[in-house]
């Protein structure tokens, strides 16, 4: 009888143990799924706080770019062609550099050999503003040669360029900033030079006199006045000028 009592006895103790393993296997089940939950919602948190810090990024750039889109240019998007009303419109931005200081180059490409130049910086190819002038039907002079450069001046349809920024959205005729010495108002040409231009890669889309290599250049003075000869300087009207790199908007368009 005795042992039969032990007997029970270790049955039950047998029981009461397997019953409280269980329930600590349950118990660590339960902790492993909250736990995981947990790491679940903080992934889930984090990956939310990274596409919105991507989506604030990207809004930032394209309130970025959109803020130096000037009549429909920017530094991306840097050249439109308006075949009806026969215009070239380019991205530029103003080179401060000349309001104390002469030159002879009054758009270059940053590409170019001579992209530090300018009075305007422009970021559309030669070849580019070459087809784009084509496509509103202008026609190109090339008859400008280095043999007869210092005594030619450049032919081709006569361009107006108006410059437009922020603040300035009426715009103004180029000749309203830069000044000739002499009292000139630009004669700007659409020179051509085409293959001299890809040769030289000097990334000149407007000279200010006549050029041999320039898209479009100033038939008023032959090659070398402003550099050799000196017959002609030129200066920017600070009143009428915007302020250093500003993007600026140059319109060329075909004068009747």
């Amino acid at each position: 009888m005795k042992n039969y009592k032990s007997l029970i006895l270790g049955l039950f103790l047998t029981g009461a143990i397997l019953t409280a393993c269980g329930n600590q296997k349950e118990d660590a089940k339960t902790d492993d799924s909250a736990k995981t939950e947990t790491t679940e919602t903080t992934e889930a948190d984090t990956s939310n706080e990274e596409a919105t810090t991507e989506d604030s990024k990207e809004e930032e750039n394209t309130e970025t770019e959109n803020a130096d889109e000037i009549k429909g240019v920017s530094k991306e998007n840097n050249i439109v062609v308006d075949k009806e009303n026969k215009t070239v419109t380019i991205y530029t931005t103003f080179n401060g550099k000349f309001l104390t200081e002469s030159t002879r180059h009054l758009v270059v490409s940053e590409s170019g050999k001579f992209g530090d130049k300018p009075v305007f910086i422009s970021y559309v190819s030669p070849a580019d503003f070459h087809q784009a002038l084509l496509d509103i039907g202008a026609e190109a002079g090339n008859n400008m040669t280095p043999e007869n450069a210092e005594e030619t001046t450049s032919e081709g349809s006569h361009l107006d360029i108006t410059a437009y920024w922020a603040g300035n959205e009426d715009g103004k005729n180029v000749n309203e900033i830069v000044k000739d010495s002499n009292g000139k108002d630009l004669d700007i040409r659409f020179t051509g030079n085409l293959d001299r231009s890809n040769e030289f890669k000097t990334g000149c889309i407007s000279c200010l006199d006549s050029c041999t290599v320039g898209i479009t250049s100033n038939a008023n003075y032959p090659l070398g006045s402003v550099e050799k000869t000196k017959i002609v300087e030129y200066s920017i009207d600070k009143d009428n000028a915007p302020e250093d790199g500003t993007p600026v908007a140059l319109v060329y368009s075909i004068r009747d």
